[in-house]
């Protein structure tokens, strides 16, 4: 198991691990009338790369690296392939397209699925937003650490903003202590055995989950935070692309 230098989030050696990458969305928001080019976010072009691309490529350059699994909506694995470009052929460790569920909760089982078919021995699971194309080697790196100490982690950013609650008329009707509150990002990062029984477990019952941490601790794991990164952030409207990309 891989251990902690005294540094915060630096590993000293790296445990044996598979990445998801979730791409089986709908892009439901990021084609709304405002972007008419109707197309799947993780497919747009960026930096003459596509998105999903860049939602990947910086997993490759991890030790310990062992499966890399891609989810992709029905219908779209040539679009996958496409996007991915060398990724799928010139990898060193094998890099498999699983067809996604209905929801992200069914496609991340279905891919963890796939990593306990291809690669059962791995200690670790990172599962990474396909629509986070700006991730960094460094935020991979010291929530993998944090893993490692707690069992599983997520990168965090405190709230600055005041937080309200607004009811379906959009007035408010209740002021949020901010304290302690935070949003999540991905890579969310779990020991293998664990993740994979808490999402079967979790298959099976009628809760709407958030998230796979909460899946997670809902059956027993704990999840440690690392620092998060303002740029690393989710494409999920088309604004979100830089306005030099061409959405048409």
């Amino acid at each position: 198991m891989g251990k902690r230098s005294k540094r915060k989030g630096i590993l000293v050696s790296f445990p044996a691990h598979g990445v998801i990458i979730t791409a089986a969305g709908s892009s439901s928001r990021f084609n709304s009338s405002d972007n008419p080019a109707k197309k799947k976010k993780e497919f747009i072009p960026l930096d003459d790369r596509s998105v999903l691309y860049h939602a990947t490529a910086p997993f490759f350059s991890l030790p310990g690296l062992k499966i890399v699994v891609v989810t992709y909506a029905e219908g779209y694995r040539d679009e996958a392939e496409v996007a991915l470009d060398n990724l799928l052929f010139a990898s060193p460790v094998p890099v498999l397209l699983v067809q996604g569920g209905e929801t992200r909760q069914q496609s991340v089982l279905l891919g963890l699925e796939a990593l306990a078919s291809h690669a059962p021995k791995i200690q670790y699971a990172l599962v990474h937003d396909g629509a986070r194309p700006w991730i960094t080697e460094e935020t991979i790196i010291s929530t993998l650490a944090i893993a490692t100490v707690f069992g599983g982690a997520a990168p965090v950013l405190p709230i600055h903003d005041s937080v309200k609650m607004i009811d379906r008329e959009g007035k408010i009707v209740s002021h949020v202590d901010r304290t302690g509150m935070a949003t999540v990002q991905t890579p969310q990062i779990f020991r293998f055995p664990e993740i994979l029984e808490a999402h079967r477990k979790a298959a099976t019952n009628d809760k709407n989950y958030l998230d796979d941490t909460e899946i997670y601790m809902d059956f027993g794991g704990l999840v440690g935070t690392s620092e998060g990164d303002l740029n690393n952030r989710k494409i999920t409207v088309a604004q979100d692309i830089p306005d030099s990309e061409e959405l048409s």
